[in-house]
């Protein structure tokens, strides 16, 4: 199921599913079906209620769906690209991953050891990435004051469904409720200060750079997540392309390490990102971020989050 959370008329949150359709992707009112429906589960009103029903939330979707496309009023039905996308689930906590991707290590190995960065893989790396800083779809994003520097990172984000604390790599990978795409945007200046200092916030943190969406696939359409495939364009230009196959650290043991902190409904975590990115480059000026930009994050099995660049 490909759901997600978008604004209503009057302003409250609704609960749209994705679907497929011969005329584009179309957006199911979720709630509005479910209620209909009258089963089970039909007083769900938002991602969080959703979430904690589990699996039985997971059916009395499904249902609903499967009521709604073959007897549903058309009402609840909208297409797409007119769907007020919010952010796809109220951010707890996001844990963004760092140098999981071989390649992106490398890539990156030289300028960041000139910072003074002590780089290993006997753990994963993280940093913290604001839940005010986080955007949905189609948002458009301004690049930071005196920043030009400004780059792009797809990332693979996790998003956690139940609590769990110290756990091994299947109860983490049990945690998860769905994936969803989140794009990595960094103020490189101000990281690279703030690296020389052994730290990471500000640079990864300015007002919008934490566009995350369009909305979540649940878990039990991703037996696997290491199949999970990224890409990112800016104005059509292939620049990052990578398989989740190919990371570090896996979803399993990702959730496993972070679980140390104790992990609970709304909390995300991001693979990192793959090659790719502007500031390992030969020519990264180049490829830095300019006004006009329009950035397609993508993990093909989930959709395109997009991002329009202003100054």
């Amino acid at each position: 199921m490909k759901i997600g959370r978008y604004a209503g008329q009057d302003g409250s949150e609704r609960l749209g599913v994705v679907a497929d359709s011969s005329s584009g992707l179309r957006v199911l009112d979720l709630i509005a079906a479910m209620q209909a429906h009258g089963k089970p589960g039909g007083t769900i009103r938002t991602m969080d209620e959703f979430i904690d029903r589990g699996e039985a939330g997971l059916v009395a979707g499904y249902a609903a769906i499967e009521w709604a496309e073959r007897q549903g009023d058309a009402a609840w039905w909208r297409n797409e690209p007119e769907t007020p996308w919010l952010v796809p689930v109220k951010v707890r906590n996001c844990i963004a991953g760092g140098r999981n991707f071989a390649a992106h290590r490398e890539e990156t190995l030289e300028y960041w050891t000139k910072q003074g960065a002590k780089l290993h893989s006997e753990i994963p790396m993280g940093f913290i990435k604001l839940a005010s800083s986080m955007v949905p779809t189609r948002s458009t994003v301004q690049r930071p004051q005196g920043v030009a520097w400004f780059d792009f990172e797809v990332e693979a984000a996790a998003v956690i469904g139940k609590s769990v604390q110290n756990v091994d790599e299947r109860a983490g990978l049990d945690a998860i409720f769905g994936y969803t795409i989140l794009n990595d945007l960094s103020a490189r200046e101000m990281q690279r200060k703030e690296m020389a200092n052994q730290s990471i916030l500000l640079g990864k943190n300015y007002p919008g750079l934490g566009p995350l969406g369009p909305w979540i696939l649940t878990a039990d359409e991703v037996p696997d997540p290491s199949v999970l495939e990224l890409k990112l364009s800016v104005n059509g230009q292939l620049r990052q392309h990578a398989h989740c196959s190919d990371l570090i650290f896996s979803f399993g043991a990702l959730a496993a390490h972070w679980s140390h902190l104790g992990l609970a409904r709304g909390d995300v975590f991001t693979t990192g990102s793959p090659e790719g990115v502007a500031i390992g480059r030969p020519d990264p000026m180049a490829f830095y971020l300019q006004p006009g930009d329009v950035v397609h994050a993508e993990v093909t099995q989930v959709g395109v989050l997009e991002t329009r660049i202003s100054e």
